[in-house]
């Protein structure tokens, strides 16, 4: 970037924050599903530089998510409407769905060996359900207990499953269907019942639960008795988890500390559990803990995700926002369009001099789409994507029930106008990115994951032109992106297949080529207008450039590697963007809390000899941080002069969560 660049620093964006419900990760592909307070449910990769991968956006069939879980590939859910829900993880929906017995349910288990599902509702049944290929099938119930089942876990010999709810755990033969032990937990007062809200279940029959006296209490499953009692926490115990060789064990709750406990051996050869050390990284609840081998996910009500880690001893949040793209910047009319998860907003952006403001920027409008829920109320739909085109005349946006595009009539001086265009072949599938071409002529949408769908624009009519099958594309496509000069059509999913479409003359899209594979997936891109290279930066925050006419990495894929800092490749935040600093011949690129920008120097014979892999004369790099900053959302340039930052306060996300537990320190709250 230009030292006289003139910056626009938006801070208007506020996206309020949604409780993180649950969470559960899948260890053999290291994806974290993350299930929020709206509805909506974010699947995070978590095997390099934690990044969104996939979103499914909120609805109104899905209105709760109480618990996830993987078999495998495959994420369920339950919640108050009472229905196991299977999500189709390629197309970002809702796959089918199966009813409980008991109306609302809490908790589910899955069992990988026996292919089986455990669930507990409202009416106290405890539900059993088997995993087909194809579908899930109702197996039985278990004796009907007193009271609602609000934590279940299978023992891992798949014959037993342990359940907690009001003032007691019980332990299930699963064969039976009937309660081999009730173990009642005790009051901490006459008239108020005790709630055991989470449960761990070892290998050797021991079941551990976390309650709303704040006590994590051991038993001993063999003969339905208590082992030992620990009262860690000041108020209720939320969740816990366990490591796989079953040697550690995390809690938390609405105290927020994370207490963490070891099982020792004792002189006389008896396993014991004893304290170790306690984390506070948040002031407010903890509803989900999840242990990936020495790095624990922890989420609640302040809505981050918080990750830490004990060798070496740190932790890193990262702060509730969409998955990209979130922000779409219209050069031409330099109007900007921010996407939230129910709603869209459309704004101007300043006009300045060197000396003076011009003008400041306005709202033009907020767009949202309104359906009725169950209880025929009419509440607003989840937003997927969303794009607006170069000259702000055009707005497309997805949500479950399809796609939907809108001309904007706005003249200067007149309230804007937005007109919906009717009657468009293909827009009830279900769209999943899009974006516009430069010259305004053209929409391009990923439909149901592999197609590609082409729509003409001309006047106020919208057609599909083409359709493009994107036979390499293997996985959900995630970045759409068209070069500047309209001349290119970028397309990447989650398993790191990149092709790439060339413009022809009549105006339709042919294949040009496929890049090699990578092993994790893309998380931006960008495409050098002048040059033809392709840019792109990898979760594993590997770069590298590609030369699209000659069809070879550059030398800087091959350079770059051997002049960045060191611990580059380990760094917890993934790039958010990057793109051509085409005046300058640089590069920028940002994440969460920086924006850094890589430049071209000549390398001298002292530094050559240092990097063996680079030849005396060849070109060397350098990055460096420019600015620092905190939730920095979008980084791009509107002219060869302006750049546009959009920032998140952190302060704007924490008015907006709930009170913290109060704790006495020395005598006061």
């Amino acid at each position: 970037m230009r030292k006289s660049s003139t910056v626009h620093n938006i801070r208007f964006y506020e996206p309020k924050p949604a409780t993180i419900c649950c969470m559960s990760l899948n260890q053999h592909s290291q994806k974290l599903a993350v299930a929020r307070m709206d509805g909506s449910i974010e699947i995070w990769n978590v095997k390099h530089s934690p990044f969104i991968e996939k979103t499914l956006a909120s609805n109104t069939e899905n209105y709760s998510i109480d618990e996830l879980a993987w078999f495998h590939d495959r994420l369920f859910s339950i919640g108050l409407h009472g229905f196991i829900i299977e999500y189709d993880l390629f197309k970002c929906t809702i796959l089918r769905k199966s009813i409980v017995t008991g109306e609302a349910a809490y908790c589910l288990d899955i069992h990988e060996g026996r292919k089986q599902i455990a669930v507990g509702t409202e009416q106290g049944y405890l539900n059993i359900f088997d995993i087909k290929d194809d579908s899930i099938m109702y197996n039985k119930f278990f004796d009907k207990q007193e009271g609602r089942i609000l934590c279940l876990k299978f023992h891992s010999s798949g014959s037993y499953v342990a359940s907690g709810g009001l003032d007691a755990i019980r332990i299930w033969d699963v064969e039976t269907g009937h309660a081999l032990h009730r173990m009642t937990t005790g009051r901490a007062e006459a008239e108020k019942p005790t709630i055991v809200w989470c449960l761990a279940f070892t290998d050797n029959l021991t079941v551990i639960s976390g309650d709303s006296r704040g006590k994590l209490t051991f038993w001993d499953g063999k003969v339905g008795a208590q082992l030992e009692s620990y009262e860690s926490h000041k108020a209720d115990i939320l969740s816990l988890c366990i490591s796989k060789d079953e040697s550690n064990l995390y809690c938390s709750g609405i105290d927020p500390n994370i207490h963490n406990f070891v099982k020792i051996q004792t002189k006389g050869g008896k396993e014991q559990w004893i304290r170790s050390m306690h984390r506070k990284f948040q002031d407010h609840d903890v509803r989900s803990l999840v242990l990936n081998d020495n790095k624990l996910f922890s989420g609640g009500s302040n809505a981050y995700i918080t990750m830490s880690c004990e060798q070496p001893r740190k932790s890193v949040q990262f702060p509730p926002i969409l998955q990209n793209p979130v922000i779409t910047l219209c050069k031409e009319a330099r109007v900007i369009l921010l996407r939230y998860p129910k709603h869209l907003e459309v704004w101007t952006l300043a006009r300045c001099n060197k000396l003076t403001i011009k003008s400041k920027p306005k709202k033009i409008m907020t767009l949202q789409r309104l359906v009725k829920n169950h209880e025929k109320v009419e509440v607003k739909e989840g937003i997927i994507f969303a794009t607006m085109s170069n000259d702000s005349m055009w707005i497309a946006y997805g949500t479950r029930l399809g796609l939907r595009v809108f001309q904007l009539i706005n003249v200067e001086g007149e309230d804007p106008t937005l007109l919906r265009v009717e009657n468009i072949d293909g827009t009830n599938s279900i769209h999943l990115n899009g974006v516009f071409t430069p010259d305004n002529t053209q929409l391009i949408t990923a439909c149901r994951g592999e197609n590609i769908v082409v729509f003409d624009i001309s006047n106020d009519c919208v057609s599909v032109s083409q359709r493009l099958e994107g036979k390499e594309l293997t996985d959900t496509i995630t970045i759409l992106k068209v070069s500047d000069d309209g001349k290119y059509l970028v397309a990447a999913d989650t398993a790191s297949n990149i092709v790439i479409w060339k413009k022809e003359k009549r105006g339709s899209w042919t294949y040009f080529c496929k890049l090699p594979t990578y092993h994790c997936a893309p998380v931006c891109m960008d495409i050098h207008p002048v040059k033809e290279n392709i840019i792109i930066s990898y979760a594993d925050n590997k770069i590298i450039e590609y030369s699209i006419n000659e069809r070879e990495f550059t030398k800087l894929s091959k350079n770059l590697p051997y002049c960045l800092p060191e611990g580059w490749s380990s760094r917890f935040y993934s790039i958010r963007n990057i793109f051509y600093n085409v005046p300058t011949d640089k590069i920028v690129l940002h994440d969460d809390n920086s924006i850094m920008v890589i430049e071209a120097k000549e390398a001298n014979s002292k530094k050559a000899s240092k990097k063996k892999k680079l030849d005396i004369g060849e070109e060397l790099y350098n990055l460096k941080v420019v600015k620092k900053s905190r939730h920095l959302i979008y980084v791009g340039m509107l002219s060869d002069n302006e750049v546009v930052a959009v920032e998140v306060d952190p302060m704007k996300i924490q008015e907006h969560l709930p009170p913290v537990f109060a704790m006495n320190k020395f005598g006061t709250k």
